[in-house]
């Protein structure tokens, strides 16, 4: 059974995550002070987070934000890595909708262009509007690669990664 249990005080659960997501993200080891950084920005007004609970245990998180309107942006969602692949991720992107549909018409998310699979979760799931488009210019690129071309608008842009990236598990 999956459920979602809103953020209030367990700071030392969801500190343990935020310092996984990091490090399964980019292969970053956060500080304890770094975390609780995040922790404190991450619930601070215009953010709310829920704690993934899978048969009674803390698996993950999903971070919503405000970008000027209702909390209606999923900035974060993370699974750990033992438990992701059994439809966790997609279950509870389920909930937060039911939750955020209460107050928003539309929940947004975003994905890099190289985590192909969560676009394609995202896609199966419904998300069907392009919202925004985020672009970047490169100044080092002798380290990145380039694993694919999109054209939007008659402009082709190309999805680069580090050279060096191992194939980061990012969702469910």
């Amino acid at each position: 059974m999956i459920v979602l249990k809103e953020y209030i005080n367990e700071q030392k659960e969801l500190m343990r995550l935020i310092k996984v997501f990091w490090l399964c993200h980019n292969g970053w080891n956060q500080t304890d002070e770094e975390t609780l950084c995040d922790l404190i920005n991450w619930t601070k007004e215009g953010h709310k987070i829920y704690l993934i609970i899978y048969n009674n245990e803390k698996v993950g998180f999903i971070h919503l934000g405000s970008r000027g309107a209702g909390i209606d942006w999923l900035e974060d969602l993370f699974v750990l890595p033992e438990y992701q692949n059994r439809g966790i991720g997609t279950k509870s992107i389920e909930l937060v909708e039911n939750i955020v549909k209460e107050y928003s018409i539309s929940l947004y998310i975003e994905a890099a262009a190289k985590n192909e699979r969560a676009i394609k979760l995202y896609r199966k799931l419904g998300y069907d509007c392009l919202n925004t488009i985020s672009v970047r210019k490169d100044f080092k690129k002798d380290n990145l690669v380039c694993v694919r071309k999109e054209k939007i608008y008659d402009e082709v842009f190309e999805i680069k990664k580090k050279l060096n990236d191992e194939k980061i598990q990012f969702i469910d």
